[in-house]
């Protein structure tokens, strides 16, 4: 007869521990690759500081740039990994759903981690040289990542083949914006806008005035609150796309 050994459940804050320790692992290549880019980037920027040109690199405080990276960002945690079907991800002796929440969480970590490091070393340099009035990525900008992370997630988690999706969206609306300039140049717009029932939406002079009115008066009165105000939106809207995503891999037992 044979003896079956049953093991305690794992704790929690050892499943989210080994989780960033294996994504910080899975992530090497990615960070060899940055560490690379910005060393080069920092000689650059040296020698510019040197030669008295660094201005060009503190004069700008966009968030674009992290933004996108941040929403990319969950297709490297998660490279390599089966997300649906068996694999090794889904045998541990944790809920599924549980699991793969912890996964973004541990790549949301290192994703901090990594911005931090990133608007410090801006910062810095922006210190050292001697700029007057250095504009450089704010701190602020971590939460606009973390909202751009929660969506990116949402979409891995979500999705058999999420790249296939985006590529197919940023298609529609390339060949729309080239419909649009099209039809523009030959003077039909109007008439397209009419056929598609677009015109009475756009121009309606009832919902739209009263929003775009009311949005004016918010920004001009409150300028702060309007973005900060977005960020929480998207935030709220990425954790509710990464529940509903997650749940796709919940634990369904058979009574």
């Amino acid at each position: 007869m044979i003896e079956v050994t049953h093991h305690q459940t794992p704790r929690w804050r050892d499943v989210v521990l080994e989780q960033i320790r294996i994504v910080a692992l899975s992530l090497r290549r990615e960070a060899m690759v940055l560490a690379v880019v910005v060393g080069i980037v920092t000689i650059i920027i040296a020698i510019d500081i040197i030669g008295g040109r660094a201005g060009t690199w503190f004069d700008s405080d966009e968030w674009t740039g992290v933004c996108f990276l941040s929403f990319f960002f969950p297709f490297a945690v998660w490279r390599g990994e089966k997300r649906f079907g068996p694999a090794f991800l889904w045998t541990l002796p944790v809920d599924r759903r549980r699991l793969a929440l912890t996964k973004v969480f541990a790549g949301w970590v290192w994703l901090i981690a990594v911005g931090a490091v990133f608007i410090f070393w801006h910062k810095t340099l922006a210190i050292l040289s001697g700029v007057a009035g250095p504009r450089t990525t704010p701190l602020l900008s971590l939460t606009g990542a973390t909202a751009m992370y929660l969506l990116g997630s949402a979409l891995v988690l979500g999705l058999r083949h999420p790249l296939r999706l985006l590529l197919g969206t940023g298609g529609v609306f390339f060949l729309l914006g080239t419909l649009n300039e099209a039809i523009g140049r030959t003077g039909g717009t109007s008439r397209m806008l009419a056929w598609l029932g677009i015109g009475t939406l756009a121009t309606s002079s009832g919902l739209s005035s009263a929003v775009e009115q009311a949005v004016l008066t918010i920004w001009r009165t409150y300028p702060h609150l309007v973005p900060a105000t977005a960020v929480v939106l998207w935030i709220c809207a990425g954790v509710i796309a990464l529940w509903a995503a997650a749940s796709r891999h919940r634990e369904r037992r058979r009574r």
